[in-house]
């Protein structure tokens, strides 16, 4: 059996749960992880094409590489303010959506 860990409750002091967490420590792949750095489509359904290339590309979501601002300004011939607003807008529609 796999070792098992008992998270501390918001008092400070282990109580076990009634389905302790396990935790897998030879799992070659981080769910949390995984879910962060592969999001839903579904979630950028409400992106402008821009938006979601930008932070696609600036967290280097669903496999794209990290590219700086530059980089894709040079890529895309957009200047960065756009770049910069098009993060800032797409940023916020997530908020909203993921709130």
């Amino acid at each position: 059996m796999p070792p098992t860990f008992l998270w501390p409750a918001e008092d400070g002091w282990p109580y076990p749960d009634s389905a302790p967490e396990i935790v897998d420590l030879d799992a070659d792949v981080d769910d949390d992880l995984l879910s962060l750095t592969s999001p839903s489509t579904h979630v950028f359904d409400d992106l402008e094409p821009l938006e979601r290339r930008v932070i696609t590309s600036v967290y280097g979501l669903g496999g794209e590489p990290v590219l700086s601002f530059e980089q894709l300004r040079h890529q895309l011939g957009v200047p960065d303010v756009d770049l910069r607003n098009a993060l800032g807008s797409g940023l916020g529609k997530l908020r909203t959506h993921l709130a």
